[in-house]
């Protein structure tokens, strides 16, 4: 069965510009590298611990022992996920340039505008998909990457939860109380991880309430659509779109871990006209493969706060 396609077009025989798929939101987890990416991971990553604890004593003559090594590990299994299609080339004549076409009442190779299109259209989509699952994702869901890192603090009693995690104070992050909810996340950071590269990630609604918050105290902003960061004392906001609603995060990168064995594939889609082929269907087929999987060194370095109720 082929793909559904819907064409909605005015087009009366001339190309009028370049062809523009949905408003392409890259996975900014990955791009902006809130995160470690460790790539060419076709079976398992090994998360390896090491873990000190202190055994100084006071001094006396010999030579006793003290102290313990406690040598652990996670292991993070990408799941790999496909997403197949086949589309009519006819559905598409419509939106072609004559000039493309040709004299011939049969549909010719599919042309390079549209095949780009298509593939530019897909890649936007997985990107997007890819995103949201590294934070929100099931592992049993069908397509789905695998349990993302909001669904595994969630059910990690050792990650730090300020407000107590989903069960938090029950209101929405706003422009009234984002200064509030910064500071509790920011406050409930263990000592031992505030001198160090803390990211804090937050969702686009409360990236956008400190923004407010900032305007109504005289502050400027740039207005820019560039990546958007904001300080908050030491700390730098970075806003990631694939984060739900009031979440805030402080973690450093190297704890964070998203493996995967085919990087490459993220920008790329096999496309094929059966034409050519010698097929002979009058189709386009097209599949993007890649695999993902998140996981975290230590829970209890990383900070988790959530606003409201479940």
């Amino acid at each position: 069965m082929s793909t559904t396609t819907t064409v909605s077009s005015n087009y009366a025989g001339k190309v009028a510009g370049e062809i523009i798929g949905a408003a392409f939101k890259e996975a900014d987890t990955l791009r902006l590298g809130v995160l470690t990416v460790a790539d060419n991971v076709n079976y398992k990553f090994n998360l390896r611990k090491i873990a000190y604890t202190d055994g100084t004593v006071d001094y006396s003559c010999g030579f006793t022992p003290e102290g313990a090594i406690v040598l652990s590990e996670k292991v993070i299994e990408p799941k790999k996920v496909m997403n197949a299609f086949q589309v009519c080339k006819e559905d598409f004549r419509q939106t072609w340039s004559e000039d493309s076409i040709g004299a011939s009442a049969s549909n010719p190779n599919a042309p390079a505008d549209i095949m780009e299109a298509i593939q530019l259209e897909m890649l936007s989509s997985q990107a997007e998909k890819v995103d949201f699952e590294i934070w929100n994702g099931t592992e049993a869901t069908n397509g789905e990457i695998g349990d993302g890192f909001i669904t595994q603090f969630e059910a990690d009693g050792n990650v730090i939860k300020a407000n107590n995690g989903i069960t938090a104070i029950g209101s929405a992050t706003t422009e009234l109380n984002v200064e509030s909810h910064l500071k509790t996340a920011l406050n409930a950071i263990p000592v031992a991880l505030r001198r160090k590269d803390v990211k804090v990630l937050v969702s686009s609604n409360v990236f956008q309430a400190y923004t407010f918050h900032l305007i109504s105290k005289g502050i400027s902003w740039n207005g820019t659509t560039d990546d958007k960061m904001a300080k908050f004392g030491k700390y730098d906001l970075i806003e990631i779109n694939g984060l739900p609603d009031d979440v805030i995060i402080c973690a450093e990168t190297k704890n964070l871990v998203f493996a995967t064995g085919l990087q490459a594939d993220f920008n790329d889609v096999s496309l094929v006209d059966e034409d050519t082929v010698g097929l002979l269907t009058g189709q386009v087929r097209g599949k993007i493969v890649y695999s993902g999987g998140c996981g975290y060194y230590n829970a209890d370095e990383i900070v988790y706060f959530l606003s409201t109720t479940a």
